[in-house]
């Protein structure tokens, strides 16, 4: 492949890798909202429930093991059939269950019951409905390519697989995981809360909660492409951390500023991005948020003090 294909290939992959970030937030958004009502439902009628929130987790989880298997490290062929299979029945089992109570998933869609998720296709139960029939044909093209590992398919999606660009181990992808599947619902939840921006005018710490919802992405992007790897310049790493540091430090003593001085503010304008935390009175999302703050401040506290130490 010549140079210029070749970054040709490069400008088009990252472009869609950040469209599907973007997407996986929004599904990742509605899996939370999904979720967050069928818990302050007291977790009844499953069988109803399920099907919306699982559809929208299964396109997130897929989303990153097509990352790893791209950018960090070629997946083996057991696990590609491992996952495939898994997949294939998760979205075989949300088809069969939706289709089960189809005519009430359309008939909240009429309502308006759905209007508050974010609508990537359709409303609910469509967009349901397409993404996991997607998966499922994804699935099987997976398997042709792995059946035909020679043929002309699978060497053009070869050629756009990069390789190497992430350097992270299995050890550090996991846990990464699982930030990235909070990180995905905190971002969605923050977009979701320009809907609401008007509380801003009844309490400008609004517009803080809104923020403070972005933090998880942006450790998480850093945590995943590590810039202190790539910029050269040790003074430039050194600053480049410590700002990072300094970012989770400052939303973490606002919050304590502003409890200490209004202690209700969240009550007051949080509703429209805490939902579980008001179903189920626990300040679940803040304690997430906490740790990801914590979690990352000690991960950029070991880069500096390694840095320093080169």
């Amino acid at each position: 492949m010549n140079d210029q294909k070749r970054e040709s290939n490069n400008t088009t992959v990252r472009c869609v890798t950040v469209l599907l970030f973007v997407i996986s937030s929004l599904f990742m958004f509605n899996f939370y909202k999904c979720f967050a009502g069928f818990v302050a439902n007291g977790f009844r009628e499953p069988l109803f429930m399920i099907p919306l929130f699982s559809s929208y987790l299964l396109p997130v989880c897929c989303f990153l093991f097509w990352f790893y298997d791209f950018y960090i490290k070629k997946t083996s062929k057991a696990a590609k059939i491992v996952f495939t299979s898994v997949v294939s029945l998760w979205a075989t089992i949300n088809l069969v269950l939706i289709l089960m109570s189809l005519n009430v998933y359309m008939s909240n869609n009429l309502l308006g019951v759905y209007d508050t998720l974010y609508g990537i296709f359709f409303k609910f139960p469509y967009d349901g409905i397409i993404v996991n029939v997607f998966l499922i044909a994804m699935q099987v093209l997976r398997i042709i390519r792995l059946a035909r590992p020679e043929g002309k398919v699978s060497k053009v999606w070869e050629e756009y697989k990069q390789y190497g660009i992430f350097k992270l181990s299995i050890g550090e992808y996991l846990p990464l995981c699982l930030l990235a599947i909070l990180a995905f619902a905190f971002l969605g939840d923050s977009l979701n809360s320009l809907i609401a921006i008007e509380n801003a005018l009844y309490d400008i710490k609004y517009i803080y909660l809104a923020l403070w919802l972005l933090i998880p992405a942006i450790n998480l992007i850093l945590l995943v492409v590590k810039p202190e790897r790539i910029i050269k310049n040790k003074t430039a790493k050194i600053v480049f951390i410590s700002v990072a540091i300094l970012v989770n430090v400052i939303f973490a003593l606002l919050l304590l500023i502003f409890e200490l001085t209004s202690p209700d503010f969240i009550i007051h304008v949080g509703k429209p991005m805490f939902l579980i935390t008001f179903s189920v009175s626990l300040p679940i999302e803040m304690i997430a948020l906490l740790l990801i703050g914590v979690s990352s401040i000690a991960i950029y506290i070991v880069k500096l003090i390694r840095t320093i130490k080169e």
